[in-house]
């Protein structure tokens, strides 16, 4: 009796198919190795690993959030500041221009009063002008009452009893925009 053919069958199970050698290492770099140090699945890494990482980025991300804010409060303070101080700088040039034109102002007025008739066309202009530039002339006209900030007494008549009052206006005062850009200087009495 012949056996049967299982033999040979069993022989080439047995003995290992050798490819060539390109073969070989194009299967072997394309199966994963797996080791110990590598990264596990999403669904196999434990809460307790996620949580101290998470927390650290949620720290860290509140930290940036407020460093944020108060860079972006700072720039805002910083804005207002330099707005502020524009503000400032351009208003006091306005004035110091202003007041360069007071003592020209002063002549004209003077020159109006000593010749009324000729003048009065200048003097309208003048009005005019003074108005549009919100230059306004302090009141210090005879009897008026005497108010240190808008006035500067440089004489006193009669005794120091009873209100002070304006006896004589020698040089006009100025308000700029509401501002005293120049006080008027009076004599003043005691009523």
């Amino acid at each position: 009796m012949t056996q049967p053919q299982t033999e040979p069958h069993k022989a080439s199970q047995a003995t290992p198919h050798f490819a060539s050698q390109p073969e070989a290492q194009a299967k072997s770099s394309s199966v994963p190795h797996s080791t110990p140090h590598s990264n596990p699945h999403p669904s196999q890494v434990s809460d307790s690993s996620i949580n101290p990482e998470l927390e650290k980025l949620a720290q860290q991300n509140a930290e940036l959030i407020g460093d944020l804010q108060r860079t972006r409060a700072d720039f805002e303070n910083f804005r207002k500041q330099v707005d502020l101080q524009r503000e400032q700088a351009k208003n006091l040039a306005k004035h110091a221009t202003v007041s360069k034109f007071l003592p020209l102002i002063d002549d004209m007025s003077r020159a109006i009063k000593a010749h009324p008739d000729l003048l009065a066309p200048v003097q309208k202009t003048l009005d005019k002008t003074l108005k549009s530039l919100d230059l306004s002339i302090i009141d210090s006209s005879v009897g008026t009452t005497f108010n240190p900030e808008f006035h500067n007494a440089i004489s006193m008549e009669d005794d120091e009893s009873g209100k002070e009052v304006i006896a004589e206006e020698l040089i006009p005062g100025y308000l700029y925009e509401g501002q005293v850009l120049r006080a008027a200087m009076v004599r003043i009495k005691h009523q």
